[in-house]
């Protein structure tokens, strides 16, 4: 089980960043590697990604469940994705939380089971790649909502849904 957490600041209090969290186009123009990002349902989403790490570079099929999007805090997540010879199961969690200052401070974590060539990389690598990009995440989210760009919150927790991984939500 590899464990990443992290927080990042943004200028724009919860509520007027939460469509832009729980948006699919918002999400997959900001995602780095996502090269689609289907909605089957609300709280349903089928996506194929790539990640380079080191010399390995897969292109995964991911099915992403959303466990809970409680407006406008917390929003958790759960995904499967598979490659050729690289597969992971993930569970993340994120809380949105306002500042003294008027914006956010999102707070994540999440575990990840990964096996295949990917892991062979180790934690080390798999964390440095996992916090470059969901940095570059959040920063063109907040270029996102900054500019204007329309944005309307889909996403929905589904009912019964317990992540594939657990995450600990308090750390």
């Amino acid at each position: 089980m590899i464990e990443f957490e992290g927080e990042f600041e943004l200028d724009m209090p919860p509520e007027e960043l939460w469509p832009y969290f729980t948006d699919p186009d918002v999400i997959a123009d900001c995602a780095p590697g996502m090269k689609e990002l289907k909605l089957n349902s609300p709280s349903d989403l089928e996506a194929v990604m790539s990640v380079k790490v080191g010399s390995v570079s897969p292109t995964f099929d991911v099915d992403v469940t959303v466990v809970e999007a409680t407006k406008p805090s917390t929003l958790r997540m759960s995904a499967v994705g598979n490659s050729s010879r690289n597969a992971f199961e993930t569970a993340a969690h994120m809380d949105l939380q306002p500042t003294d200052e008027g914006g956010t401070l999102a707070t994540w974590n999440a575990s990840a089971e990964v096996s295949g060539l990917i892991a062979s990389l180790g934690q080390r690598a798999l964390g440095g790649v996992t916090t470059r990009l969901v940095n570059n995440f959040f920063d063109d989210l907040q270029a996102a909502a900054e500019s204007g760009e329309p944005a309307e919150s889909k996403l929905e927790g589904a009912e019964d849904a317990e992540p594939v991984v657990e995450v600990d939500a308090d750390e």
